[in-house]
């Protein structure tokens, strides 16, 4: 029997799943330790510890239970500060830049392939071409040096103005930033579809594929988003799938998909190669980051399935009117009628 796993090779955020391993590091190696096993989930969107110890520990772990790291660099290499590639200090920029070639190193240990960067704090249209053309420098040199592991350096679009605030934020900035990075000699230089972060940024999924296609496309991450202010949901906090006031459940999945089948990102036929996709999702609710991750998967497999059923029959568009999706919109309804708590 074909299934979702023949396409891709699917993917999560142990530390999403649980965010005090933010912030702990023993947190992190126990979010890792207990995702490793989730049997659907083949690769992790996570950092690794600065503790020698833990971090051996966690890629022996990941190693033993056949799971790949895809390494997305920690979240404080956006902010004002020490770890600002863009700051008006130089010696910010020299501490950034030495901090970031340690995760790179880190990932090495972890044989990573995919080394994920976001770009750095925005402060108005006056001073933003000279923070990009910090950021180049920044982002070249770390580009030759994930290369020399053999890792792609992707550039993951986050919002500009809007929740958050980074110098690149549009998908087509970005990707115009990333074909002028290849073109300066950065050749594993590549881009990160985020759908997740499409409504916060205001983005159609159509474009956004478009823009990341043209520019290379290394990886897709997936997962819902809240625009509504009455949710605390609301803004760049990666809410579970189908949670209420979201963007996204099972159709809102399945089309997007089919796109990804349709662009050829996702291959048409099961073979070896797959396409790469992840979650990055907290945990629903007053239910545990484990019984989330499940439902999540139960609801990605469905959304395929009609996704995959539209591409086969050739009817554009369809995917989200198909019946698989329907059975499991609604977050609530599956916690409880697949995994009781």
């Amino acid at each position: 029997m074909i299934t979702f796993d023949d396409y891709i090779c699917f993917g999560i955020s142990p530390s999403m799943l649980f965010p005090s391993s933010f912030d702990d590091e023993l947190e992190h190696f126990s979010a890792i330790d207990r995702c490793c096993r989730l049997p659907g989930y083949r690769c992790f969107e996570t950092f690794l510890p600065s503790n020698p110890a833990l971090r051996r520990e966690e890629i022996k772990r990941m190693k033993e239970y056949g799971k790949i790291l895809n390494y997305n660099t920690p979240g404080y290499f956006q902010l004002e500060g020490d770890y600002n590639a863009s700051s008006d200090d130089p010696s910010q920029r020299k501490h950034a830049l030495e901090a970031m070639k340690l995760q790179i190193e880190y990932a090495a240990e972890a044989r990573c392939t995919l080394m994920v960067f976001t770009a750095t704090p925005d402060k108005g249209p006056e001073k933003r071409p000279m923070l990009i053309k910090r950021y180049e420098e920044f982002f070249l040199e770390c580009a030759d040096l994930a290369g020399r592991y053999g890792m792609t350096a992707a550039l993951e679009p986050i919002e500009r103005g809007r929740y958050k605030n980074l110098i690149l934020g549009p998908t087509a900035e970005c990707a115009a930033f990333i074909k002028d990075m290849q073109r300066q000699g950065a050749s594993n230089a590549r881009l990160i579809l985020d759908v997740t972060h499409l409504p916060l940024m205001e983005e159609t999924m159509e474009e956004a594929l478009g823009y990341c296609m043209d520019a290379g496309m290394a990886h897709v991450h997936m997962g819902n988003a809240v625009t509504d202010p009455a949710s605390s949901f609301c803004g760049h906090t990666h809410p579970p799938i189908g949670v209420q006031y979201g963007c996204y459940d099972c159709p809102e999945i399945a089309a997007q998909l089919e796109m990804l089948l349709r662009a050829g990102y996702i291959p048409s036929e099961p073979g070896a190669k797959r396409a790469t996709i992840s979650l990055e999702v907290r945990p629903y609710p007053g239910v545990s980051g484990l019984t989330s991750a499940q439902v999540m998967y139960e609801k990605m497999c469905a959304a395929f399935r009609d996704a995959l059923e539209a591409v086969k029959n050739n009817k554009t568009g369809n995917a989200s009117k198909g019946s698989h999706a329907a059975y499991l919109q609604g977050a609530l309804f599956n916690i409880y009628h697949l995994y009781p708590c």
